[in-house]
């Protein structure tokens, strides 16, 4: 009995913030993808914490797509699929990201019966067949579902084997459907990326903020050189957030990877005798003391 309990509880389950998310792990993080994306404003600050208030929420799942950093788990929205076809629904409106995930896990089409698409589906679709051409992907095209015909007894119990194995799978507990980044563009376009990532080298120090608080290890220390390996970046604003010299910009702009290798030198303080890592070839102080009134005694 206690399994089939569980079972049952797991197919109600809320819709939960983890701590994937950005503004878990910084402070000063700005996302509001989920928030934005919410029709229901179910979603609200708690302080520093994002809350999901379920006397409010739908289930509905947009938010879940919406986070970049696939944070937010629950249960999927519904949208019913055949045949690899998206079914027109006038009652929602998928986004861009949400198709272009749906075309790599399998859908060709959108498929329509009784009326044409609405002007908001024929604006994400134009502007994902767009973006499916800079990925050198096929376009997402329109079909119109073929009318019921009478089924022979084979095509019968065919048909509602499909049924039931469509059933099993709806009826299946959270946990069996979700898996982990399920709503990353990244995971889905490992050889593209979606935005680039620029450093101001006059005015980074290098302080590495930002590298401890990139959950999608964008960027790397190797040696003399500073790798930003921008194919990983999801735009969560973390980096940007967290950078105290305002320092990084990031841009929407879909490309083959490239990965950024910028020189960088590692150096003795002559202050404090601590090493750092600097872009400036002749400085002499690390950004501390750089900063430091020499009133002030050295934080070493």
């Amino acid at each position: 009995m206690s399994i089939l309990v569980n079972w049952l509880e797991s197919l109600h389950e809320e819709m939960k913030v983890t701590t994937k998310c950005s503004r878990v792990k910084n402070k000063k993080s700005t996302c509001s993808y989920c928030m934005e994306k919410c029709q229901h404003n179910a979603i609200e600050l708690n302080g520093d914490v994002l809350i999901i208030d379920s006397k409010k929420c739908t289930l509905c799942g947009e938010c879940m797509i919406a986070c970049p950093l696939s944070a937010i788990e629950g249960v999927a929205s519904n949208r019913n699929f055949e045949k690899g076809s998206l079914i027109f629904d006038n009652s929602f409106t998928p986004s861009l990201k949400e198709l272009l995930i749906y075309k790599k896990r399998g859908m060709t089409s959108i498929q329509i019966s009784d009326q044409a698409l609405n002007q908001e589906w024929e604006k994400v679709l134009v502007e994902t067949n767009n973006r499916l051409q800079l990925l050198n992907e096929s376009s997402i095209t329109v079909s119109e579902k073929v009318k019921d015909e009478v089924l022979s007894r084979r095509a019968f119990f065919g048909s509602f084997q499909r049924e039931g194995k469509k059933l099993a799978k709806n009826m299946a507990p959270v946990v069996w459907k979700m898996e982990k980044d399920d709503w990353k563009l990244t995971k889905y376009f490992p050889n593209y990326q979606f935005y680039t990532v620029e450093i101001n080298q006059n005015k980074c120090t290098i302080c590495q903020a930002c590298f401890s608080l990139c959950g999608e290890n964008v960027f790397d220390l190797i040696d003399d050189k500073l790798l930003i390996k921008a194919e990983r970046c999801v735009n969560c604003t973390s980096c940007r957030d967290v950078c105290p010299e305002k320092a990084i910009k990031i841009q929407q702009e879909i490309k083959r990877k490239s990965e950024q290798v910028k020189r960088v030198h590692l150096k003795t303080c002559k202050d404090c005798g601590h090493t750092f890592y600097t872009f400036n070839k002749v400085t002499e102080k690390c950004h501390v003391c750089v900063i430091r009134d020499p009133d002030w005694l050295s934080p070493y």
